[in-house]
């Protein structure tokens, strides 16, 4: 596979995992415990956050496949969101002990943090080899 094509696709499954991811919590499939105190309202900061960083990688991955230049600044942004929140609940968690927590959920959001810190350094190379 090609990278461009490898870009477009994880741009769209990026927008796409995060509304689903949001719309789960939001519906009650994926229910948000307080782990430890004060847990619930600082996963409950993050939806306009992650909204920026679908909103950010849909339009870089849409840009891009239309072969337009303007897909270099969304692909960018996205990456260094997708950075941005990796780092930040990789150290919330490594600081409050959850990341030691031997849970699926805690599974689940290992993955996604370590999808975060792949995918937007892989964005924020890409296009940025990618403008003219």
């Amino acid at each position: 596979m090609n990278k461009k094509k490898l870009a477009i696709g994880l741009s769209f499954f990026t927008t796409f995992g995060i509304f689903a991811y949001w719309i789960s919590v939001f519906t009650g499939v994926f229910p948000v415990v307080d782990l430890i105190p004060g847990y619930v309202d600082w996963f409950m900061a993050f939806p306009l956050a992650d909204a920026w960083i679908g909103v950010t990688a849909f339009l870089g991955g849409y840009y891009l496949l239309q072969g337009r230049e303007s897909a270099v600044p969304f692909g960018i942004a996205a990456g260094s969101g997708l950075i941005f929140l990796g780092l930040y609940a990789f150290l919330y968690s490594f600081n409050t002990g959850l990341l030691f927590m031997q849970t699926m959920d805690e599974y689940i959001e290992i993955a996604i943090k370590v999808y975060c810190l792949v995918v937007g350094s892989f964005f924020i190379n890409y296009f940025w080899k990618a403008r003219k």
